[in-house]
């Protein structure tokens, strides 16, 4: 198995490994490879969406989210979910649970291309200067939501650690995103949003960011506690169709998550009556 660099901060191509039959010491070496370099591409073909999954199983258990079984979904930019221009986040950070992992796996592509660009929140945190990871690390954030999508939807408020350490590998990972921090909680709200500004500045610089422009069935797959991923355009349906099989890790489903932020919600009215 050989892997060519895709930035300097993470991410790796791998070749020379099948897919479709791996032994279980290539799986193992998956593994290690995911952890250490947080973010995987394969260039083999057409995937379906069963096997896509059982690849996906290696890393951990897929979810079902939709609640039907079948672990995968499309984001199509036909929908506003698969269209609509995404800042810099990692998925549900704004629960008790993030995702663990997701796996993107492109079916259809428009004439003009598509891309999703990327950071590594562990090299972001690497690279501060030790006197400043010293002053971040014992601060909390708050992350929180609100839909665009579904006026259904509760609003989403959850606290994790700035300094974030990684389950898995107990790597620092800078755990601050665009899309969802909100607060600081050490610090005054003005304190907060420069402190917040500056961590942006330092986390999305250009060097540091990976932009992945796709081909088609190119499947990438990606630790979400470590890295973040960005759609930084509207992917308009008008310039052709765009379509990216999905497969995540999770330990709870989206259902799941829905029912505790509506109960963490009408915990918090009813403490501001």
């Amino acid at each position: 198995m050989r892997f060519r660099r895709l930035h300097p901060d993470f991410g790796v191509e791998v070749h020379d490994v099948e897919l479709l039959n791996p032994t279980v010491d290539e799986i193992d070496e998956l593994r290690a490879a995911l952890d250490e370099h947080q973010l995987l591409l394969f260039r083999q073909g057409r995937i379906p969406p069963e096997r896509h999954v059982e690849i996906v199983s290696w890393f951990g258990t897929p979810t079902d989210d939709s609640g039907d079984g079948k672990r995968w979904s499309v984001l199509h930019n036909q929908d506003r979910a698969g269209s609509m221009r995404l800042p810099f986040h990692s998925d549900f950070t704004y629960t008790d649970s993030p995702v663990k992992l997701i796996s993107l796996h492109a079916i259809e592509l428009p004439p003009g291309g598509a891309s999703t660009s990327y950071v590594s929140g562990v090299a972001g945190w690497a690279m501060l200067a030790p006197d400043r990871q010293e002053t971040l690390a014992p601060m909390v954030v708050r992350h929180s939501y609100r839909s665009r999508l579904s006026h259904d939807l509760p609003d989403f408020v959850t606290e994790h650690p700035l300094r974030f350490a990684h389950p898995r590998t107990g790597r620092p990972v800078l755990f601050v995103t665009e899309h969802h921090a909100e607060r600081i909680l050490e610090l005054d709200p003005e304190g907060s949003a420069r402190v917040l500004a500056e961590l942006f500045a330092h986390l999305y610089a250009a060097e540091r960011v990976y932009v992945h422009r796709w081909k088609l069935h190119d499947l990438v797959v990606w630790d979400n506690l470590a890295v973040q991923h960005a759609r930084t355009e509207e992917a308009d349906i008008a310039d052709g169709a765009r379509a990216l099989q999905r497969v995540s890790v999770n330990d709870v489903t989206y259902a799941e998550l829905i029912a505790r932020a509506s109960e963490q919600q009408r915990h918090r009215e009813l403490q501001s009556t």
